[in-house]
């Protein structure tokens, strides 16, 4: 691949109570969940939008309004593949992506494997070629005081050139 790009998403919910806590397509056992139209997995939208961004097609919000019924509890593993066909359309397809999750809580690290597969899997690259990371604010902000999770990718997406004799 010679034409790479590259593209930085950014997305953060508040926790809600009676949801379920969706990160990197795995239901991660906690206390609550995050309040979103979809399923709020934070993580996911964030790879999202860090594929949207760099292949230059709007961002997460644009391509699935939370005004439409059709995305009410939709799984962001399905958007996530959507996003990834929109690529294939374009010409491109992802290489890799890195993430960084930004929560006080739960422990997220026991479940980076099954996340790391669930996403390598929609993305059709190797789990190797998905960096996952956690970290916390130590206590400051909203984040710190647990109000919430939020998650920071970047992801780098490429395609072939046809050659001089193609």
């Amino acid at each position: 691949m010679n034409d790479r790009r590259v593209g930085l998403g950014v997305d953060a919910h508040r926790f809600a109570p009676d949801r379920r806590l969706v990160l990197g397509g795995v239901v991660v056992p906690h206390d609550a969940g995050l309040l979103g139209h979809s399923d709020a997995d934070v993580l996911t939208h964030a790879v999202c939008d860090a594929l949207l961004g760099a292949a230059g097609l709007g961002d997460i919000g644009t391509r699935f309004p939370d005004t439409d019924e059709t995305y009410r509890d939709a799984s962001s593993l399905n958007l996530l593949a959507e996003v990834v066909a929109a690529l294939a359309e374009s010409g491109y397809t992802p290489v890799n992506v890195d993430v960084t999750i930004v929560a006080e809580r739960p422990k997220l690290t026991p479940h980076f494997d099954r996340m790391r597969s669930c996403l390598a899997e929609v993305l059709k690259i190797e789990s190797s070629r998905v960096g996952l990371k956690a970290t916390t604010t130590e206590g400051m902000g909203v984040l710190g005081r647990a109000e919430g999770i939020a998650a920071m990718a970047v992801a780098l997406i490429g395609r072939a050139r046809p050659g001089p004799c193609t």
